[in-house]
């Protein structure tokens, strides 16, 4: 299990692709899983748990789907496991060294005042979960990395601005 944790890693510092993973089913289940679960525990700082949940469960739901289409569309659906389990992987160790900043910058009580090291760490990850999906999704479906990023960044957007239609902020 430590071994694929480095893979994961070094995927992260783009060392290798998500050909390096195996192709299983039970592998993006249980990273499908530990991402949902690191996702919620994150999101649930700044939002109720029960919004936090339905948020993270839609978007990985939209992410897939992406994914999958996004695969067809290049002529790579066989890629689909690799390429998932590669990004759920990589976003997980990122997630989970992202919780410390989220708390650091007192985003649990809405009360950010001025944008500290924290809030910058934290925007730097964040840059750099679009760069990990953009180089896998280059890897995947054998594109420029500049075209993988464009992809994430207007998948982004798109699920921020629906995800913020479909679960708007209590007010």
């Amino acid at each position: 299990m430590f071994r694929l944790g480095l893979v994961f890693i070094e995927i992260a510092f783009h060392r290798c692709g998500p050909e390096r993973l195996p192709v299983s089913r039970f592998l993006f289940g249980l990273l499908t899983v530990i991402y949902l679960f690191a996702s919620i525990v994150a999101t649930q700082i700044a939002e109720p748990l029960s919004r936090a949940a339905a948020m993270v469960v839609f978007d990985t739901a939209l992410y897939l789907g992406f994914i999958s289409l996004l695969l067809t569309a290049y002529s790579y659906p066989g890629r689909f496991y690799q390429t998932v389990t590669a990004i759920f992987g990589a976003q997980t160790f990122l997630t989970l060294i992202g919780i410390p900043f989220l708390l650091s910058i007192g985003i649990e009580n809405g009360e950010i005042e001025v944008p500290g090291a924290g809030t910058w760490l934290f925007l730097m990850l964040i840059l750099w979960s679009i760069d990990i999906a953009g180089f896998v999704l280059s890897r995947a479906l054998q594109i420029s990395y500049f075209l993988g990023v464009l992809i994430v960044l207007g998948y982004s957007f798109g699920s921020y601005t629906l995800g913020g239609l479909l679960f708007p902020v209590a007010g």
